[in-house]
Formats: structure tokens, sequence, C-alpha cells
């Protein structure tokens, strides 16, 4: 267990087994104002137990693991982000929300995790590859994970009312995977006496939903975020970044530039 202060917010770190009882887990929570968790997978529908050990534990507000999707819109139709969806039922309930308040961020795709093999791109010293899933050109909202912690540390900051029980939505900005292909484009910077090559491929909405009928573990995951930026489900209908205005997140014309600049195209 550690504590730390970032972006002048105090945060107390500590790593717990989910699988405890729920006494165990309050014990931990004692004197905590804000739970944030940040688990993933399986570690998704164990959150039940943090909220009712955070009850027990006096713990004031709890922000589910989400960061990313409009669940309430979208959720119905890609499958694995629906261990998500009975947490939101959990906390909205009457039965909980009279004890412990929550707020849902939702912030579509993280950007330091965009440009990656996962979704698609391929990028070293010698070339640049992407696959594009569709047309490539229905847009979707993306973010840096720096800056969702930014916007967190000012909601916990700011006036409660402003989002106790509600949903936030952030945004560092907004491209196509065309738009995405021409920012990498434009900021390769090439190195004398080094070859480089930039291929681009797509891949149409039949195909992956073909893929996806037999498609298991990673794949799975990987094939309905693909396909879900092909429906406009990455695109966030709006956002609260003026609430906060204390923030203000990454570029992606400034993220891919400084990625680039690590390989030296």
């Amino acid at each position: 267990m550690s504590m730390v202060v970032l972006f002048g917010a105090s945060f107390l770190f500590f790593p717990s087994d989910l699988s405890e009882s729920i006494p165990a887990l309050a014990e931990s929570l004692k004197g905590v104002d804000a739970l944030i968790s940040v688990v993933g997978g399986p570690g998704i529908g164990s959150q039940e137990h943090l909220i009712h050990a955070s009850i027990q534990a006096g713990v004031k507000r709890f922000i589910p693991s989400e960061y990313g999707i409009d669940l309430d819109l979208h959720a119905p139709s890609i499958a694995f982000v629906g261990a998500k969806v009975p947490i939101r039922k959990l906390l909205r309930s009457d039965e909980i929300s009279s004890k412990l308040e929550h707020t849902f961020i939702e912030n579509g795709f993280f950007i330091d995790g965009f440009f990656f093999p996962f979704l698609n791109w391929n990028i070293s010293a010698e070339s640049v590859a992407v696959n594009i899933p569709g047309t490539g050109d229905v847009p979707l909202t993306v973010i840096h994970q720096s800056d969702v912690a930014r916007f967190i540390a000012e909601v916990l900051r700011s006036d409660p009312a402003l989002s106790r029980n509600k949903t936030l939505k952030f945004e560092g900005d907004r491209f196509t995977w065309n738009q995405a292909r021409e920012l990498v484009s434009k900021a390769l910077v090439p190195v004398p006496g080094v070859k480089s090559t930039f291929s681009t491929s797509y891949t149409s909405v039949e195909q992956l939903e073909k893929k996806l009928e037999t498609a298991q573990g990673h794949e799975w995951v990987q094939l309905q975020l693909l396909l879900a930026t092909t429906r406009g489900q990455g695109m966030l209908s709006h956002n609260h970044n003026k609430l906060f205005p204390n923030v203000k997140p990454i570029s992606a014309k400034d993220y891919v530039a400084g990625l680039l600049a690590q390989f030296c195209l």
C-alpha cells in the first residue's frame, strides 16, 4: 500500500485480492473517500465485492472500471463489455445508490493503445503497416490514459454535484481510421540511408463479422473492438471537458508525432 500525489490530488494505491471476504476488503478501504477501480478482465465482475466493501468502510464515491464506450447505448451489441453492465445496474439501484455515490467515466478509445498490433498497426524503424476495418471513414473518440487520470483528479476536487451519480464523458480528440493513417504518414521523419515502407490495407465489415463467428480469446475481443469502430460505437455523442477546464488533453497530432519520434523513421 502506498500514498502518492498525482495531478495535485492524493491517491492511496493498494493491491487487493477481490476474492477476499467483504469485511477484509472493507478493512483495507477504511479512511478512503473515493474508490477508483481499474481492474480488468475477470476482475470486472468482482467489483460487486468492492461495492459492498466500500459501503461497509464508509467510502463516499465509487468509480467503476469502465473507461470506454457508452455502455448504456452500445453494450447490448458488444458482448465482451457485458460484465460491466451488472455493475452499473447495481450502483444505480436504490439499495446501493442511497449508501454509495457513483460516477461513470466514458472516454472512447485510449490513444496510447490505438497504434499497436492489437488494433492492426505495426510500426517499426523500417516500416509502417495498418489494416483498416471497413472503409475507414467512421469517426471515433480517443484520449490518453494520463488525461483520463487528470480528469478524474479534477472530478474529485470539484463540486460533488457535478459528478454525483452521473456519467461523465471525456474526449482527447477524434479521427477516422483514414485520418489516423494520414497523421502517421505526415509525422514520419525519414532517416538518411534507411529505406522505409508504408502500407495500407482494408478488411470489410463482412469479413470481420465472418471471422468473429469462430474467434476466441484475444481475437474475439479484438474483432469486436474493430467492428465497433466501423459502426460509430467508438464515438462519444458529446463530452464534459468544459466542466473541468484545467485539463488540456493531448491532441492526436501531438501524440502521434511523439510516438513516431521514438522510431525516427
